[in-house]
This record gives C-alpha cells, sequence and structure tokens, in this order.
C-alpha cells in the first residue's frame, strides 16, 4: 500500500504543474476571445460587463418639442471605471443605426461600429480606469408613451435602450443626472429633485440633481400638461401630479391618497428599520396608464382609474387603490434600493411588494377578515396560471433580457405571496422580519438574490429552506390533493390525503394543511402535515361521516383540492350554512377549481351562486361570487342553458340590488346585473337608465359607469349602438376619456364590416400604442355574442404575438390572449389554437406557455 500510494503521489505532483498551466493558457485563451455579439442584453454580456465595469455615472439630456411625432433629440455622457480592455465595449441601443449622431470616446472621435442592437466602442480606445463616452442620438420613442399633451418613460424591463444608449442590465446601478428641455407651457419631473428650472422664451430648461445608484429600468421622466397638489410630511414635501378635471373626483380621493401613500412610507421605515432611502417621493397619475402603478424612485407612476374612484366605491375598489399603493412604496425598498441580480428573479422585488402590502393596508380596513383578504386576492389568480400546461414555476430561466416581458404574470405577483407567507410560517413573523433587516442592510443600493436571503434566513430555522424553495419557487404548477374515505358503520375507518402531480407521479409539495370535517352542526378542524405522497389523518378514526371535508380549511395551503362527490353536493346546495366567512371563502374558491377541473358542471354551478345571492352578506366573498358568475354564465352555459337560466339570475340580482343598503355591495351587484343582462325587458331598463330616465335599485350612475354601460349596450342592442357611442361621446367631459371612447367606437359598431376594419388597425404599431385601449377594444370584438366572428380573428390574434411582445409593454403579450380568447368558448378555439403550435414546433417556449395559459378553457373541451 505504500508503495502504490508513494507513486500516485509522485505522479500528482508532475501532473500539478501541468493543469495549472493549462488552466491558465486556457483562461488567457478566453478572455482574448471576443464576446459575441447578438441582439438583446444576453446574460454572458451582462456578466462579463458587471465584472469589468464600476462606479457608472450618465448625464443625460432631452430636447422635447411639443408636437408627439417631433423628433427627440439627446446627449448622453456615460462615465465609468474599467477593469479590462481586453474585449470591445458593447453598448446597448435597440434602434436603427442612423440615430446615433456622433460618439466620442474619451475625448477623441470614436471609431465605432453599430451591429445587433449594440453600439460597439473599440477596445484600442479604452483604457483601465476611469473612461467617458459621449453620445448624441435621437431619441426612439417605443417607450416614451408620447401623447398629445404629455409623455411619461416606462423602461421595464429593458427598453431604457429603446431610448437612449446604456447598458440595460439590472445589476449595473448608476448614478443619474437628467436635464430635460420642454415647452414652456409644461411641467417636468424626474427621479432626482429639481435642481433649478430655466425660462428660456417658450422653452424651459428642468435640471434635476443627481440621484443615487439605479439601474436603468427604474431611470425616468415625465412631461406635459399636468395639474400638480402638493402635501407635507414627517418633514418632507410630496406633490401628486394629474390631468383629473372632475373637481368632485379630486375633492374625494386626493387626501385618502395621500394618507395611504404616508401610511405606507411610515410603515416600512419602521418594518425595515430603514428610512426612505432617496431624495424625494412624487407620484404621477396617469390616464389609461398600462399598469396599475410603477415604482420609478422618486417618480412613481399610477394609473388614473385605479387611483381616483367614482362615488360609492366598490370595497375591492378602495382595497385595490391601498393595496396598489402600498405595493408600489414597497418597492422603493424592495426592488429600488435593493434590486434582484437578474430579470429571472424579478419576483424578487414583486414579492415583498405584494407581500408587505397586504400587511401594511390591513390597519386601513380593521373590520375585514384579513386572512379571507388575502385568501381572495391571490389564490384564485395564481390559480388561473397553475392549472393550465403552461404553468411555469416563479424561478425561471432568463438567458436574454430581450425575454424579460415573458417572466411577468400572476405567478410572480400572486403565487410568490402565499409561498412567502408559507415561509413566514416556517422561519415565524419576527425572525422573517429581522433576516429583511438584514437583507437590506446588507444589500443597499446594490443587487440581490433569493438565494442570498435564504442563506440569511437559513441560519435563524432549523429547517432546510433551500430543499424547501426547490419544491415551492423552482418547480411549476400545483399538487393535486384528494381525499380517500374508508367508513364502517356510519363511521369514518380510515382518512387519507393523497397528493399527486399532475402527470400522475406522486406529489412531494411539503406543506401544513388544516382539514374540515364539516357537519350540519359544527367543523373539525384537524392539522396535517403533508409532507409525503399520501397521509393518514388519525384523528379521524371513529369519527361521524362528515357532510363535506375541505383540506385547506384555515388557507394555509396550496394547489388543486378535489373534492369528493359528497363534499361537492353538499357544499352546491348548503354552502350558506358555513358560518365561518373563511372556511366558506375558501369552499366557493374550491368549488370553482373543480368546475375549472371539469369535476362540476357550469350550470350547476351558476344555479349555487343565485340561490346564495341573497345570503351573502361579506363583501369580500359576495364580489368573488359575482366575479364567478359573470365568467360561468358566458363561458360555461350554453345558449340554451342562458336562456332558461337567465330571466330568473336578473331578477335575483334585481332583488338583491333594491334591497341592499351598502353602497359598495349595490355597486357590484349593478355590474354584474347590467354584464349579464341579455333579456329585452331588463336590456330596455338599462336604456331607460342610461338615458337617465330612471334609476335602477337607486343607483346613480358616474360618467365612467355610464360610458361602461353605454359600451355594454351597444353590443347587446345592435339597433342603438349609434346613438349610444355618440351620445355618451358628447357627454363625456375629461378630453383623456373622451379621446378613449372615439378610439374604442369602432369595436363598438352594429357594422361587422367597420369592427372587421378596425381589428386590421390593430396590426398597425402605432394603433396599439395605448394599450389599455386596444385592450378594451379588443374585448368588445371578442364578447362572447359575437363568437363566431371572434373566432376569424383568433389566428391572426396570435400571428401578431411574437410582434407584440417587441413592440407591446411587459403585460402586453399575455393581455392581448387573454382578452383575444376572452369570449371563446367552443371546441373550434381549441382546435385553432392546437394547430397554430402544432404548424410551429420551433415557436418560442416562452411565449408557447402564455398561449397555453390564456387557450386553457378552449383547450380542455373535447
Amino acid at each position: 500500500m505504500q508503495d502504490e500510494t508513494t507513486k500516485f503521489n509522485i505522479v500528482k505532483t508532475l501532473q500539478s504543474p501541468l493543469i495549472i498551466l493549462c488552466l491558465f493558457l486556457s483562461a488567457c485563451s478566453s478572455s482574448k476571445q471576443a464576446l459575441p455579439i447578438e441582439t438583446g442584453v444576453a446574460k454572458t454580456l451582462a456578466e462579463y460587463r458587471k465584472e469589468t465595469i464600476s462606479d457608472l455615472e450618465y448625464q443625460l439630456q432631452f430636447n422635447i418639442p411639443e408636437g408627439k411625432s417631433d423628433t427627440i433629440t439627446g446627449r448622453n455622457s456615460i462615465t465609468f471605471n474599467l477593469k479590462s480592455v481586453k474585449q470591445d465595449l458593447q453598448i446597448d441601443f435597440r434602434e436603427d443605426s442612423s440615430l446615433i449622431k456622433s460618439v466620442t470616446s474619451n475625448g477623441k472621435v470614436s471609431a465605432y461600429q453599430f451591429l445587433s442592437e449594440h453600439l460597439i466602442i473599440p477596445k484600442s480606445e479604452l483604457h483601465e480606469g476611469r473612461n467617458s463616452i459621449d453620445i448624441e442620438f435621437t431619441a426612439g420613442n417605443t417607450s416614451l408613451n408620447r401623447n398629445d399633451e404629455f409623455l411619461y418613460t416606462l423602461f421595464v424591463p429593458d427598453r431604457a435602450r429603446t431610448a437612449f444608449p446604456c447598458f440595460d442590465q439590472p445589476n449595473m446601478k448608476a448614478k443619474f443626472q437628467l436635464n430635460l428641455s420642454v415647452p414652456s407651457h409644461w411641467k417636468a419631473m424626474a427621479n432626482g429633485k429639481l435642481n433649478y428650472k430655466k425660462d428660456e422664451g417658450n422653452r424651459s430648461l428642468y435640471s434635476f440633481a443627481q440621484t443615487k445608484a439605479l439601474p436603468t429600468y427604474l431611470f425616468s421622466f415625465v412631461a406635459g400638461k399636468f395639474e400638480t397638489i402638493t402635501r407635507e410630511h414627517n418633514g418632507r414635501v410630496h406633490t401628486m401630479y394629474h390631468r383629473e378635471t372632475d373637481p368632485e373626483k379630486l375633492t374625494n380621493n386626493t387626501d385618502e391618497i395621500f394618507r395611504l401613500l404616508f401610511e405606507s412610507l411610515d410603515w416600512l421605515e419602521d418594518y425595515t428599520d430603514v428610512p426612505y432611502p432617496f431624495a424625494k417621493y412624487d407620484i404621477v397619475v396617469i390616464p389609461s396608464f398600462q399598469y396599475g402603478g410603477m415604482e420609478h424612485t422618486g417618480a412613481t407612476l399610477y394609473n388614473a382609474s385605479k387611483m381616483f374612484l367614482d362615488n360609492d366605491p366598490t370595497q375591492n375598489s378602495l382595497l385595490g387603490r391601498a393595496n396598489l399603493i402600498a405595493h408600489e412604496t414597497a418597492h422603493m425598498w424592495f426592488g429600488d434600493l435593493v434590486t434582484m441580480k437578474w430579470f429571472d428573479q424579478v419576483w424578487l422585488k414583486e414579492v415583498f411588494a405584494n407581500f408587505l402590502a397586504d400587511k401594511i393596508t390591513n390597519p386601513s380596513f380593521p373590520d375585514m377578515n384579513h386572512k379571507l383578504k388575502f385568501q381572495m386576492a391571490h389564490f384564485p389568480s395564481s390559480y388561473r396560471i397553475d392549472r393550465t400546461t403552461g404553468a411555469n414555476p416563479i424561478n425561471q430561466v432568463l438567458p436574454n433580457l430581450k425575454d424579460a416581458g415573458s417572466v411577468y404574470g400572476s405567478i410572480i405577483y400572486h403565487k410568490s405571496p402565499i409561498v412567502m407567507n408559507m415561509l413566514e410560517n416556517i422561519t415565524g413573523e419576527e425572525a422573517l422580519k429581522q433576516g429583511l433587516q438584514s437583507y437590506m442592510k446588507t444589500y443597499a443600493y446594490g443587487n440581490a438574490s433569493w438565494e442570498d436571503l435564504i442563506s440569511i434566513l437559513d441560519e435563524a430555522t432549523p429547517s432546510n429552506l433551500k430543499e424547501w424553495s426547490k419544491v415551492w419557487v423552482d418547480k411549476a404548477g400545483r399538487a393535486r390533493i384528494s381525499t380517500a374515505l374508508i367508513s364502517e358503520n356510519g363511521k369514518v375507518k380510515q382518512l387519507k390525503l393523497v397528493q399527486k402531480e399532475v402527470n400522475g407521479a406522486d406529489g412531494d409539495w411539503t406543506q401544513d394543511l388544516n382539514v374540515i370535517l364539516g357537519y350540519k352542526e359544527e367543523n373539525i378542524p384537524i392539522q396535517v402535515s403533508m409532507d409525503k405522497p399520501q397521509v393518514s389523518i388519525e384523528e379521524a378514526k371513529g369519527m361521524d361521516i362528515p357532510d363535506y371535508i375541505i383540506p385547506n380549511g384555515k388557507g394555509n395551503a396550496y394547489g388543486f383540492f378535489k373534492l369528493d362527490e359528497k363534499s361537492k353536493q353538499y357544499l352546491l346546495e348548503n354552502i350558506n350554512q358555513i358560518e365561518n366567512d373563511l372556511v366558506r371563502g375558501i369552499a366557493w374558491i374550491n368549488l370553482y377549481e373543480n368546475l375549472r377541473e371539469g369535476q362540476i358542471d357550469g350550470n350547476d354551478f351558476v344555479l349555487a351562486i343565485e340561490k346564495n345571492l341573497d345570503k351573502e352578506n361579506n363583501n369580500l366573498i359576495l364580489e368573488r361570487m359575482l366575479s364567478y358568475l359573470q365568467s360561468t354564465y358566458w363561458l360555461d352555459l350554453t345558449v340554451e342553458q342562458r336562456k332558461l337560466i337567465g330571466k330568473q339570475l336578473e331578477k335575483t340580482l334585481g332583488i338583491r340590488l333594491s334591497s341592499e343598503k351598502d353602497m359598495s355591495k349595490k355597486s357590484s351587484l349593478y355590474s354584474a346585473l347590467s354584464n349579464i343582462a341579455e333579456t329585452p325587458a331588463l336590456l330596455d331598463q338599462l336604456f331607460k337608465v342610461w338615458k337617465e330616465e330612471i334609476t335602477l335599485g337607486d343607483f346613480k350612475l358616474s360618467e365612467s359607469k355610464a360610458t361602461t354601460l353605454a359600451c355594454n349596450l351597444a353590443i347587446k342592442m345592435p339597433n342603438k349602438a349609434e346613438e349610444l357611442v355618440k351620445t355618451q361621446i358628447e357627454r363625456i367631459k375629461n378630453p383623456d376619456h373622451k379621446k378613449r371612447m372615439q378610439f374604442v367606437a369602432p369595436a363598438l359598431s352594429a357594422d361587422s364590416l367597420v369592427r372587421k376594419a378596425f381589428f386590421e388597425s390593430l396590426k398597425q404599431e402605432e394603433n396599439r400604442q395605448i394599450e389599455r385601449w386596444a385592450l378594451e377594444a379588443l374585448g368588445y370584438l371578442n364578447h362572447p355574442l359575437r363568437e363566431k366572428e371572434a373566432l376569424s380573428y383568433l389566428p391572426q390574434a396570435l400571428d401578431l404575438l411574437k410582434e407584440i411582445q417587441v413592440t407591446g409593454d411587459i403585460f402586453f403579450p399575455y393581455n392581448w390572449l387573454s382578452t383575444s380568447y376572452s369570449g371563446l368558448q367552443s371546441k373550434e378555439a381549441g382546435d385553432i389554437t392546437r394547430k397554430f403550435l402544432e404548424e410551429r414546433p420551433d415557436y418560442p417556449e416562452n411565449l408557447r406557455l402564455k398561449i397555453l395559459q390564456a387557450a386553457d378553457l378552449v383547450l380542455r373541451k373535447n
């Protein structure tokens, strides 16, 4: 043994220098090998730039004309430290090369090239240490959102490079100094504080202070005709920019908007133990904004319809606004102060924003069941994706930022808070809070990953969080959990929970469940740890056979909970007998998921809702029931079934609307009634309501509700469509709202040729520029009553998807798809979808998944 060991050590000693030499030569060869130049921002390029570039600063100038079609010129001075000059420098610019007017590198005219969306600076023009690149350019318009009287930037996730040359990746944070030249009657704002404003004839120059280090997707500015309202809180002045013209809306909403904003700031400073980390916090309320909000540091954008609510708003609207403001404010810490390293973990900022927003808003709704609120806010939206064959995990693979928009969706916004709630249950609330404070302080003004957070939390808990994360964060879909009950002499002999994957394999989704055994007189909860494919519930042995079983009775479990036949029938007939609001709300979600999984008939589900409409008093549950009702009525019932049930359903909704005293519930009931209205008598009544000749249940229409009703009636009463649309346009006072109605008007026309011509116009990018308008109009074209016509649009809508991903904002591709399928329920729609995908075996996987998600209902049709 000694001889063999000695011989091995001699060989090993001789080999070691050779190995080291080979590794050294390989490394040298690798460093000399030119980085590939490809469209988008490849992760390999991003990693190299992060390694070699530091202390990055941008000094930007934009000259903005009043006309939205006129050219915006700009200048960008980029300074940075460079660690290595072994590679040419690739600067991102996703526009035509002709928009680059001049480039100087370290004070000399550059011999740059422009290839595959990159401005290439030769390495011979660079040196180790501090470098400066000066670029004069014409700004691209893709992400400047130019309207007749204003513009705003929206650069998430990789769109800064469509406006100006930059290093467009989230882990290359930079300090920005911005100067804007705008028409003198416009206002301007940006991330940084205003240093000064200088008037020069019919122009004004706004110079903003240099920001803290920000990623390019958070750099922002807004310019245009805006009014401002200012409030002070804790020594800091906050300004709201807006274009609302209704003084009543401003009076009714402004104070509450600021109250919610200040409440969020105070809560987050306390929770994170980090004072507000930036120089200012102003907000801009944008008409027809693409999203609910966007967390630009110090210059957060909000959708006007989410902020300036009508009189008598629904509880969901009030709750939605509170959550939205809390969500965007939470981003100032989670996303802005500490940013994910790459957009494959964009969910990392969204999970904290949504998870903490729920905590922040709870005190504003003291009478609300907050566990039920969490259930209703997140589970249905997450299930909508996870039940499909296109389900994606929370953590996703992203080789190139050009595809970053496709990682967004309900999974990162809704499943991730559910998973974070599970994590808090594992670690404990205080331990999670302490861990997040450590995370904030460790990575402030920098970048971090989910793995960085898990490493911090792992130190404070005996659980193996890394293994837990592999299932809940890295795996797509949901467990399919069913019950198996064996009885003997009216008693439970054996009760098991069985979990499976969607493919029938044993499931490995470890979680705690609170199983409810339901009886007429009481509910008996049993806590179960689901840590293997099958779990026996020993506590149930010898109990009376329950009337129903709800496996997720406390709402802390996630999956498809397949109801046994007895439970289904009992809940459909007697769900109102469940006194506990949380359990009853969960039961409705379970029933709906069983409907979507083919376990319950649509007609039976609608009848169950109709039966319980006059009995449900919980606002959150009632709104969920009404949402389910509208979806099921149009997508799961045949025309014949709608005729049989429609009249009674209208009557039940009308009676509840007339008797209801709570204006929030009344608003929800009115919306549902007008949505499902089909009988001539009710349509005639609604037409008189719109004409302001009568009221329905003493419910008064705001301008926005009157507009919605006019659009609804134009589809259902085509002989009155022209009058409805023309008159409503004349009635609308707000110029932005009037333009929106004028845009969607052709989609409401009674003339199918006009509608088809309008759909053709949506194929032109400029006609999709205001995405909310385009989606609203597309929804009218695809109304369930127009399904035959809508089927002719579907292949064309699918053909446009690739282009829409390139030209549209992050949510537009999925929203385009979901709206295109919104009125379809036929097998033919499923056949069109299957054919489209079968004919394109190499179709981009990220878009294929989006199609499977949106088309799930019709793909299930046999």
